[in-house]
């Protein structure tokens, strides 16, 4: 089965094959299920390769594997044995039933990467045949960076990202006027200060309590303690205290010179001590301080108003992210939805008034059914 070039209509899921259980093969390309012994020049891939990611990391692989117990299927595109692509996949199960091959399930980037169209094409071409043989009703790729495949977008999604400067006397002049003066309310007035030393024993309660507020499932705390365990290096956990109190705390993962924040917590009643706006002016300093060269504020939804107009705020531009989302079902299925449109406002509202506790127990264990 060929994925059509641009312009083209997809086919019908009529005509999609069965999954094979041999490789498959084509222009001397051959996609096959990745193995073990694949692990070094995989690893070698995504270090190279200007539009991987950390996601493309086989340890986000083992990350996933262990926290939410989704099946892998990742596959490597090669030809005459040297390795041309790669695609990370994930099968997840949503919470009404349905099977998702997800690239990837609770990340931010994932999708084909090759060192070629013809890689990336014969990747997913395998994904498509994939999805049919296990019954997914769907393909997401979560790409980074556009690319040639004329599949289906899935629009909504930006992310934010900008180069640091090169000192760290200059990133308070990169920061508009307004999110420096909420920079010096939290260190004059209220004299915060950054420990970059965090623990998840304290940021766990901050995140916790900002997700139900939001009115969103927390993620398991085993998440971030893989994550800890998996990229020691990469992991840090930034905690803005006040008084010796841990009010706020951001937990990051570096890659290939870019600082990334992906998961932010705030302790309850203290929106006036401004330390968001302080802890991301600190984080962006200790990342010039350990030599990155670009801050990638991450994923948000532009349905989403409030995040994103707070990241604008701090400096960063709008950049949408060239998702992809192939229906294989008959009818084919809808985009998934919005949590911010519809029904999905007020149950996040009931979620967020939901007692503490039992919100903490119930999140993780759904969390895992919206990849």
């Amino acid at each position: 089965m060929n994925i059509p070039s641009q312009g083209k209509t997809l086919p019908s899921p009529a005509a999609r094959p069965a999954e094979r259980s041999e490789p498959r093969c084509g222009a001397g390309l051959e996609v096959r299920a990745l193995l073990p012994s694949d692990t070094a020049s995989w690893e070698a891939f995504v270090q190279s390769h200007p539009r991987a990611t950390l996601f493309h990391r086989l340890g986000w692989k083992r990350v996933l594997e262990t926290t939410f117990g989704h099946r892998p299927h990742y596959l490597v595109a090669t030809r005459a044995g040297g390795l041309r692509g790669i695609l990370p996949l994930f099968l997840c199960r949503t919470l009404r039933g349905r099977l998702e091959l997800h690239s990837l399930p609770h990340s931010v980037y994932g999708g084909p990467v090759g060192l070629d169209d013809a890689a990336e094409q014969a990747l997913v071409e395998s994904a498509v045949a994939l999805a049919g043989a296990r019954g997914a009703t769907s393909l997401e790729l979560r790409n980074r960076h556009k690319n040639l495949l004329a599949l289906p977008p899935l629009d909504g999604c930006a992310t934010f990202e900008k180069e640091l400067p090169g000192s760290v006397g200059e990133v308070y002049k990169t920061f508009p006027k307004k999110a420096r003066e909420m920079i010096n309310q939290a260190r004059k007035r209220h004299k915060l200060e950054a420990d970059f030393e965090g623990t998840l024993e304290e940021f766990y309660p901050l995140l916790a309590s900002s997700y139900r507020k939001l009115g969103t499932p927390v993620f398991p705390r085993r998440f971030f303690a893989a994550m800890a365990r998996r990229f020691p290096r990469d992991c840090s956990i930034l905690l803005v205290r006040h008084g010796g109190r841990a009010v706020a705390g951001v937990l990051s993962l570096s890659f290939r010179g870019t600082m990334m924040p992906l998961y932010s917590g705030e302790a309850p009643g203290v929106h006036s001590l401004k330390a968001n706006n302080f802890k991301y002016f600190r984080l962006m300093e200790r990342a010039v301080e350990l030599g990155m060269r670009r801050f990638d504020f991450g994923r948000s939804r532009l349905s989403n108003a409030g995040v994103v107009d707070f990241k604008c705020n701090q400096g960063f531009e709008i950049e949408a992210l060239p998702y992809q989302r192939l229906g294989l079902a008959e009818p084919v299925e809808a985009a998934p939805s919005d949590p911010n449109t519809g029904i999905y406002p007020r149950l996040r509202s009931l979620w967020s008034r939901l007692p503490l506790p039992l919100a903490n127990a119930a999140g993780p264990a759904l969390i895992r059914f919206f990849p």
